[in-house]
């Protein structure tokens, strides 16, 4: 190896085997050096380090603020979102085949459903799991529901079946054909039946036991046109509509069957009259308010122990389809200015209008459910907020029998002949 050659190669192994020198640089303080911070005049080394820690903690504080912030702008966005855009698609994320015999109706009971036809009744969960099912057999079985107690009867029959989310709570026949039943939370229930040329409005407890009964003719009191019972059962309100001097007019009578209604002569504690409406359908909100639906508008009713008109408002315009909840009413008007079909009102039963929608929906249904306004036929469906904002719109590839909306994130159970499908909007 030549001298030349040698120089580079103890030079190369040199500059390797500079770290087995550094035990040997680490003892030369000269070589070391320490990187100090310099304390300012008048502060001591605690004073120092407490104000770095205090410096660190505000940037700590910063940062969290900045990541809340933006935290606080996604979510916004993703609600915002939501809110405003309009679906039109969606996917089936579960599906469960079933068989239901033709007729056969769906009731929603809370976050369960009731299934009745002429064969019998059956609380079936979302699931679709069935929990219990009563038969019977019924011609032109007719429902109404009160919470989750629900009372079955055979319109132009006798029977009647009350059941809830436990099963059946009673069951008794009545003596005249059945026209029209409406049930309380308790399982009281008020049916309408006639008799020739009386109509009979009797109240029963759920073994059909007989708490109290008014009897009614055209020429004296009028025809009933709707009743209502308030959720406890304690009263109970009766549209009729009647001739007065000539003059066709309506009443809405209140009944008390408590301590109140006792000293009152038939337990009738307030009545109203109308002329020249006609009141279809009436409801109560709570056990202390309640809404007559006329054919020009609606009426609120109020107050303790004498129900009187709290609130009024009248239509010009002919009334295409109303729906309503515990907290706001509805009304669908043909709309004659503008390119969609119809105008939506949203009241509150303060009478104020809260909002005016001009809207476009194909619908034979509809009806609100847990905030969310559902308008759909067997083709499809159209969903819209509770202040009249389209969210959701679809045909459907199957026939759709009924709609729910459980308030679920964007899902809905849609009810087909042979199928429980429940779809996420996408």
């Amino acid at each position: 190896m030549n001298k030349k050659k040698w120089g580079k190669t103890a030079a190369g192994l040199k500059e390797k085997l500079q770290f087995l020198r550094l035990d040997e640089d680490l003892d030369d303080e000269d070589d070391l050096e320490v990187e100090e911070e310099e304390i300012a005049p008048g502060r001591t080394l605690q004073e120092e380090l407490k104000d770095k820690l205090a410096r660190k903690k505000r940037n700590l504080k910063r940062l969290r603020l900045v990541l809340f912030g933006a935290a606080v702008i996604a979510v916004f966005g993703f609600w915002l979102y939501n809110q405003l855009y309009i679906f039109k698609d969606y996917v089936i994320s579960r599906s469960e085949a079933i068989e239901a015999a033709s007729g056969t109706k769906y009731i929603s009971a809370g976050k369960l459903l009731y299934r009745y036809n002429s064969d019998g009744v059956s609380c079936i969960s979302r699931s679709s799991d069935t929990k219990w099912s009563i038969t019977y057999n019924m011609q032109a079985p007719i429902a109404d529901i009160c919470d989750t107690t629900m009372a079955i009867a055979e319109q132009q029959g006798t029977q009647i079946y009350i059941i809830n989310e436990d099963g059946l709570v009673g069951n008794f026949e009545t003596q005249y054909p059945i026209l029209k039943v409406r049930v309380s939370t308790q399982g009281m229930v008020a049916v309408v039946q006639e008799q020739d040329n009386i109509t009979w409005i009797n109240l029963y407890q759920a073994d059909g036991t007989v708490v109290a009964n008014d009897k009614t003719t055209v020429s004296e009191t009028g025809y009933p046109m709707d009743v209502d019972l308030s959720p406890n059962g304690q009263r109970m309100a009766v549209s009729y509509l009647g001739m007065k001097e000539g003059i066709l007019g309506s009443s809405v009578v209140f009944y008390d069957f408590g301590t109140l209604g006792q000293k009152k002569e038939n337990n009738i504690i307030s009545s109203v009259e109308y002329q020249d409406a006609i009141l279809p359908e009436l409801y109560f909100v709570d056990n202390t308010r309640a809404v007559a639906v006329a054919d020009n508008g609606f009426y609120v009713f109020g107050g303790g122990d004498e129900p009187a008109q709290t609130a009024e408002v009248d239509f010009t315009e002919e009334i295409i389809g109303s729906f309503h909840d515990d907290s706001q009413i509805g009304f669908l008007f043909l709309n004659e200015d503008g390119d969609q079909e119809y105008r939506m009102e949203l009241y509150n039963y303060s009478g104020r209008r809260k909002k005016t929608r001009k809207i476009d929906a194909t619908f034979d249904n509809i009806k609100i459910e847990n905030g969310q306004i559902l308008m759909y036929n067997e083709k499809g469906f159209d969903v819209f907020s509770e202040t009249g904002r389209l969210r959701f719109t679809s045909a459907y590839e199957k026939e759709v029998e009924e709609l729910f909306y459980f308030g679920s994130f964007r899902t809905y159970l849609v009810v087909t002949k042979d199928s429980f499908d429940w779809i996420r909007v996408k």
